[in-house]
């Protein structure tokens, strides 16, 4: 049994393997995160290559051991290696249950000389136990694989602090679907703290890790404004406002405490 225990419905300032290797056999719900990816030519790539899937492995090994024997896990990952990194989850003995894709039409890069098409998506893997989805008994469009929502851009409600910022409207379908009230959802990787946010709002508990202080305060100060959802199944997420989204409309822009704290 292991001596250390990591607080909960907290943001933790520190390297996720570090912290999740603090954490209990089988004491998580849901895990839904958006692992660090570097773009190829940024590195040396034989070199960085060989190490990038060898973490990838081990924060992997670490997440398997932490899921409790019924759960959820959600992995957004750049399309460039979707394959390689579904191969990688089954070798840990993962069970893939949809490959869905996140769709978004507001940010894109124009492709040198047109030799490809535009990239506007990404996958997002969903493992699990088998465990039930939380779908309603009616049929609509957030039953289907292939999501439309669009990038955050700062000029939306809910901001952008963060290159990589998940949607909040896409993060909210997910938890809620694959998550009940009081369940623990672990984010290894919380960024500016999307997680978080929703897991407030929809009354998850929740754990994260995020090794820069800089996004850490963002989340915290995002977590201060918002409120607990009085309704967790509408469809704004967002912090005190009451005017419409405008967050699936094109931008300008190109660029591609919360519940009480105990320890597990």
């Amino acid at each position: 049994r292991r001596k250390k225990m990591i607080e909960i419905n907290k943001i933790h300032n520190m390297d996720c393997i570090e912290g999740l290797k603090l954490m209990e056999d089988k004491s998580v719900d849901l895990v839904i995160t958006d692992p660090f990816y570097v773009p190829k030519a940024q590195f040396e790539w034989e070199t960085y290559d060989k190490w990038y899937w060898n973490w990838n492995k081990e924060w992997l090994s670490e997440i398997k051991r932490v899921l409790k024997d019924d759960f959820h896990l959600l992995i957004s990952f750049s399309s460039d290696d979707m394959a390689k990194f579904e191969m990688l989850l089954k070798e840990i003995g993962f069970n893939i249950k949809s490959r869905m894709v996140w769709n978004y039409r507001n940010s894109c890069k124009a492709v040198a000389k047109n030799t490809k098409f535009a990239k506007t998506y990404e996958f997002i893997f969903h493992c699990s136990s088998g465990k039930q989805l939380n779908f309603s008994d009616k049929w609509d469009e957030k039953r289907f694989d292939v999501q439309v929502c669009a990038i955050p851009q700062s000029n939306f409600k809910e901001g952008k602090y963060h290159q990589y910022q998940k949607p909040l409207r896409l993060w909210k379908m997910l938890i809620e679907f694959a998550s009940n009230k009081g369940d623990l959802v672990l984010d290894p990787f919380m960024g500016s703290g999307t997680t978080a946010i929703v897991c407030k709002q929809l009354k998850r508990n929740f754990v994260g890790f995020e090794i820069k202080k800089e996004y850490i305060d963002i989340s915290n100060k995002r977590l201060n404004e918002t409120v607990a959802d009085l309704n967790p199944y509408q469809e704004s997420l967002i912090i005190a406002k009451s005017d419409k989204s405008s967050e699936d409309l094109p931008s300008p822009e190109t660029t591609v405490s919360a519940s009480p704290a105990r320890s597990i």
